[in-house]
């Protein structure tokens, strides 16, 4: 019996054993479970009228996107407007961005491609609406609608009197610098070649400056490239009214007078030091220049453009102020005395942002760009689920860098009260960048206007 015993008492507790076991799996099931549906809810913006703020959802500043108080009723009126705004916090904060990222700029590349190639010309028609007023939404859906935008808008600063302007088209996306920087390259020498074409067909003749003679060497190899079959088609048919130059025509560098002594010995003689045009152009579009190459761009201002048109396009120039004054690096001055004469015509520069919270969804991601259509005014566009830029916010004078991330948070209902401790926490004590906060040293705020 006392066998019998020990044998059952055996079985219980091994029967006591698989039971606990159970149990853990199931409370880990369930953990899980639970756990997966935070993670979904942290990638879902505004599920509800209540996911963000409980007391407002998303309806239009300008009959797009305002705050209005929320009710039942109020939210089941406007469901289509919640979705879309759910829709808008899509973008993930994983470890595989980057990855994600990659491939999204050599898929964007690639369409670049093949609108080169493409028959047909862009369209430049005049715009049916009034630009002066803004824009509501702007969706472009195509690189050549993008570029036709910006070259009338360049047309009618022109027919106002501008001879310094900016053109920003981010042509490969939010990341442009990060990946495919030959294809970066490219794709603005191809941008640049349509706007000039624009204008060549207005009459003026346009000439292309890249930072130094081997660049020009480099972009007339990529011509007899497929990606450069339309720049072929247009520079052919244009002749010399769109030609390509250096910004090393106004000051030649040392290696160039190096190289051209050396080749000279193998190539009978032949001068190759850039010169700079006999009969200088109505227009220059300065492309592919970094931090280091801005003094090149004033000099050759200085010496051959002034008095003419010159458009610096998709120089990233908030990205390159901001090494301004390091070691090594050109003074801050530069921007006072010359970068702050160059008004924005056209200007699209797309930002993300993230938001943490401590409540559900915890984790906000939002897109939005800072967006000015010449001659209209400036404004705060916030990315929709579609793809669309709608717009939140506008003014006549440039909006700082946070005041737009303020703005596009605020119509997601996400803003800290101004003035709060969060607010400050959040933001910091600095209002904007040294290039934003100097308005007394600047000689002129075209840059802003």
């Amino acid at each position: 019996p006392a066998v019998h015993n020990h044998q059952a008492m055996a079985v219980r507790r091994r029967k006591d054993t698989l039971l606990l076991k159970f149990v853990a799996l199931l409370a880990l099931a369930m953990a899980c479970i639970g756990w997966g549906g935070s993670v979904r809810s942290r990638n879902t913006l505004l599920s509800s009228s209540s996911s963000v703020r409980s007391s407002s959802h998303l309806v239009s500043r300008r009959g797009l996107l305002r705050m209005v108080p929320s009710s039942s009723s109020s939210a089941a009126a406007h469901p289509r407007r919640v979705q879309v705004c759910a829709s808008e916090a899509s973008s993930t904060s994983s470890s595989s961005n980057v990855g994600k990222s990659a491939k999204k700029a050599d898929k964007i590349a690639l369409q670049m491609e093949k609108d080169m190639v493409q028959n047909e010309k862009p369209k430049l028609d005049e715009p049916k609406f009034n630009r002066s007023l803004g824009r509501d939404k702007y969706n472009p859906q195509t690189y050549f609608e993008l570029i036709g935008d910006a070259t009338q808008s360049v047309r009618d600063a022109i027919r106002d009197g501008e001879d310094r302007m900016e053109v920003e088209l981010a042509a490969l996306g939010q990341e442009t610098y990060t990946f495919r920087a030959d294809t970066f390259v490219d794709v603005n020498a191809a941008l640049a070649t349509a706007l000039g074409a624009g204008l060549a067909g207005d009459g003026m003749r346009v000439r292309i400056l890249l930072p130094d003679n081997a660049e020009v060497i480099r972009q007339n190899r990529m011509l007899k490239t497929t990606m450069g079959k339309r720049m072929r088609e247009e520079m052919k048919v244009l002749g010399d009214k769109l030609v390509f130059g250096s910004l090393t025509e106004a000051s030649p560098s040392l290696d160039e007078k190096v190289g051209s002594a050396v080749t000279s010995l193998f190539n009978g003689g032949k001068d190759t030091v850039p010169k700079p045009p006999q009969d200088p152009e109505d227009v220059f579009i300065v492309i592919n220049a970094g931090v280091l190459d801005l003094p090149l761009v004033e000099t050759y201002y200085e010496k051959i453009a002034k008095g003419r048109k010159m458009i610096l396009m998709n120089l990233e120039l908030d990205t390159l102020r901001g090494d301004l004054g390091l070691p090594a690096f050109p003074s801050k001055d530069l921007h006072y005395r010359f970068l702050s004469f160059f008004k924005p015509v056209f200007y699209l520069r797309n930002r993300k942002y993230a938001k943490t919270m401590a409540t559900p969804p915890y984790n906000i991601d939002y897109a939005g760009s800072l967006f000015r259509d010449y001659p209209g005014p400036w404004q705060v566009m916030l990315k929709l689920g579609d793809g669309s830029l709608a717009c939140v916010a506008e003014r006549g004078e440039r909006f700082y860098l946070n005041e737009a991330k303020y703005q596009m948070a605020e119509a997601l209902g996400i803003a800290e009260e101004k003035g709060s401790l969060m607010n400050f926490l959040r933001m910091g004590y600095k209002k904007g960048t040294w290039w934003e906060e100097g308005e007394n040293q600047e000689l002129s705020d075209s840059w802003r206007s």
